[in-house]
């Protein structure tokens, strides 16, 4: 009697059965080991079963396995990124197969990419650059690739710049040499060649409409009839996607035409939400009171602390928490990092079903993942004191404590109204599944409120909150509190943070380059209409 085969196998999947998929799958590997197929299934059995430690194991002897065949080896390193798993065996195999293979330059860009991935930056550009010796094929986008780590992980806009010129030598018609140039004028602030390489672009690509709504973004809009509004709206019927319509909604609103606006906003967030996996708010009810459950408790308090504490910006997307980071990082002291990736890849990598799984993280886990913390941010700020801005750093705000108990974390907070209609403005990213809809924004707001009021209990201290309002509009009065609190001193610098020429990687980039104002106090009310319904509404 024959075993089980694959076909078998896939049906059992599909319909939900992954312990009889496992069972098929060990039965096929006992007969055949090297059944790369077999095995590829059963990595993706075990990850659905969330045996992680399987599942890592599974990997590292599909990669070994691998080591000849480049093409299993990127399927994968594509798995292990997408799933927080290490990518360590992948490297290594794809090592040994560039040593049997020097001639196979294609791999060699692979590994590089990849240890870009699990954040080794500079072996990353240690490969591209021998790939680029090497003769590789459209060495631009090696150039270009090294000129990404330099702007979005090694904060060194110098040398980004360096590299995109090199890629434009080589090959001044390929139209990502200037979407790269105009993403790093974009982070510096400058809208004049922001504009220039975008152009550039879309001469090369008349159809890449995300890089128009980029150029429009680039743009202030202060006359009906400027011709680049004229350009977006011929653009947008042929458009599928949501960019054109977030940009010619932003248009709408410079100019004041606020029912024109909203309506951009509403068919933009319409489409996002096809796209976007649905909010469920039960679903994310029960996720916040469960983190709320969790205990989470100090590594002991003999662990030896920097005197310069980090300092943890945790505010929600649009509440002010890219100005408030602009503003510290003027300061002396203080060295910006924007959002950091360290804690999603220790998520990814060690708590992918947070909060479950915390119970079983130990003391030395814990002064392991410190260790790694001030490893890391000591090499890229130089030993200086670092503000890590990540939103999402709310949710693991109690393990960041037990990690580093000397952090301190400051929550910026804005009118719901004014956040709501400044969230459904903006594009975000598929992970903030609540944003496509104000009912939805608003429910999310409200859960972030009371998870950040039981931080503000258990953390002793460690946590303040700063109200935009009153950042802008008393800005001495509300940050000289707030540096006392932090042990450091008035800087004047505070106060010019607009003329400094830091990067800045987030949707606010255009923003924050002007002095302080209080222009945005009160937006929601252009909207009053489709805002009011729902925020009047109740809960």
């Amino acid at each position: 009697m024959s075993g089980p085969d694959l076909e078998q196998v896939v049906i059992a999947l599909r319909s939900g059965q992954t312990n009889a998929a496992s069972g098929m799958l060990q039965a096929i590997l006992a007969d055949d080991p090297d059944n790369f197929d077999a095995g590829w299934l059963l990595l993706q059995c075990l990850e659905a079963q969330r045996n992680r430690d399987a599942a890592a194991e599974q990997l590292d002897r599909l990669a070994a396995q691998s080591a000849g065949r480049p093409g299993d080896l990127d399927r994968l390193a594509q798995f292990a990124y997408q799933h927080g798993l290490s990518l360590a065996a992948v490297i290594r195999a794809m090592e040994r197969h560039r040593e049997a293979r020097p001639e196979n330059l294609d791999a060699l860009f692979n590994r590089a990419f990849y240890l870009a991935r699990d954040a080794r930056y500079e072996e990353a550009i240690g490969c591209y650059r021998e790939a680029i010796r090497r003769g590789i094929r459209a060495p631009e986008q090696a150039e270009l690739n090294i000129a990404s780590i330099y702007m979005d992980h090694l904060h060194d806009p110098g040398r980004a710049r360096k590299h995109i010129d090199n890629a434009r030598r080589l090959n001044p018609r390929a139209p990502a040499v200037y979407q790269n140039l105009g993403t790093l004028a974009e982070q510096l602030g400058d809208r004049v060649l922001a504009k220039r390489a975008f152009e550039k672009c879309l001469e090369l690509q008349p159809d890449n409409h995300a890089i128009l709504a980029r150029l429009a973004d680039a743009h202030r809009f202060t006359d009906p009839g400027d011709p680049l509004l004229e350009r977006l709206e011929r653009a947008v019927p042929s458009s599928p996607g949501a960019d054109l319509h977030f940009a010619l909604g932003r248009a709408y609103d410079q100019l004041r035409q606020y029912d024109e606006a909203w309506r951009h906003f509403r068919l933009a967030n319409d489409r996002d939400a096809r796209r976007f996996p649905p909010y469920e708010p039960d679903r994310a009810e029960e996720m916040f009171a469960e983190i709320a459950r969790t205990p989470t408790t100090p590594i002991p308090a003999s662990t030896d602390a920097p005197s310069a504490a980090p300092v943890f910006i945790c505010g929600l997307f649009r509440s002010g928490s890219t100005l408030l980071e602009k503003i510290l990082g003027a300061h002396g002291s203080f060295v910006a990092t924007g959002e950091s990736e360290f804690f999603p890849r220790l998520m990814a990598r060690h708590l992918p079903y947070y909060p479950e799984g915390l119970e079983h993280v130990t003391d030395e886990d814990l002064q392991d993942w410190r260790d790694a913390y001030l490893g890391a941010t000591r090499e890229l700020t130089g030993g200086g004191r670092i503000i890590d801005k990540r939103p999402e750093n709310f949710l693991i705000a109690g393990l960041i404590r037990a990690i580093l108990p000397e952090a301190r974390f400051i929550v910026t907070e804005r009118d719901p109204r004014d956040m709501a209609v400044s969230i459904f403005a903006t594009r975000l990213n598929p992970r903030q599944v609540y944003a496509t809809r104000l009912a939805h924004i608003r429910h999310y707001l409200a859960l972030h409120r009371r998870l950040v009021e039981h931080w503000e209990s258990v953390l002793e201290g460690s946590l303040v909150r700063i109200p935009y309002e009153s950042l802008v509009r008393e800005p001495r009065a509300t940050l000289e509190p707030l540096l006392n609190w932090l042990g450091e001193d008035w800087d004047d610098a505070c106060l010019d943070f607009h003329a400094t020429g830091d990067a800045v990687r987030t949707v606010s980039a255009w923003q924050v380059r002007e002095p302080l104002h209080d222009r945005s106090i009160g937006r929601w009310r252009n909207y009053s209409g489709p805002v009011g319904e729902v925020f009047d509404a109740g809960s």
